[in-house]
């Protein structure tokens, strides 16, 4: 949980350097051995991180490295079908009046949690899950 929290704050203070490129060569280095191919890339500077955005496989991506090119955690906007069995039989069982608006997945300390936003007739459910399917609400927010 924490390093959720983590990955929230360093997104949302991801500011400093606006999609400029970057002087840190290690970090460079780093996102060119772990993100080989990757294009359209732009880089945000914090007080202690970097952020990339980038395209990799027709896929956008957001990539989170400390100051010394250690990679914190990556996220990614999925399709509903590249979930994992256990957490589409988890939403099936608890969620069976709700559709799948939106997914995205979150890859930190190599544990994948997925954000997901569901919707119903008359509500928005957003849920964290694990690879595991073990779900928490997040927010339910009513349609107006």
């Amino acid at each position: 949980m924490k390093k959720l929290i983590l990955l929230a704050a360093i997104v949302l203070s991801a500011a400093a350097s606006f999609g400029r490129d970057i002087d840190n060569r290690k970090m460079q280095l780093a996102f060119d051995r772990v993100f080989a191919g990757a294009t359209d890339v732009r880089w945000y500077e914090t007080d202690n991180n970097y952020m990339a955005k980038f395209t990799l496989k027709a896929r956008k991506v957001t990539a989170h490295f400390d100051k010394d090119g250690t990679l914190i955690a990556t996220s990614r906007i999925i399709s509903d079908s590249e979930l994992p069995v256990e957490v589409i039989s988890t939403l099936i069982r608890k969620y069976p009046d709700q559709k799948i608006h939106n997914v995205v997945e979150y890859v930190v300390d190599g544990n994948t949690y997925y954000a997901i936003t569901l919707e119903s007739a008359t509500e928005w459910t957003v849920l964290r899950t694990n690879s595991w399917g073990e779900a928490i609400v997040m927010k339910k927010l009513q349609k107006a």
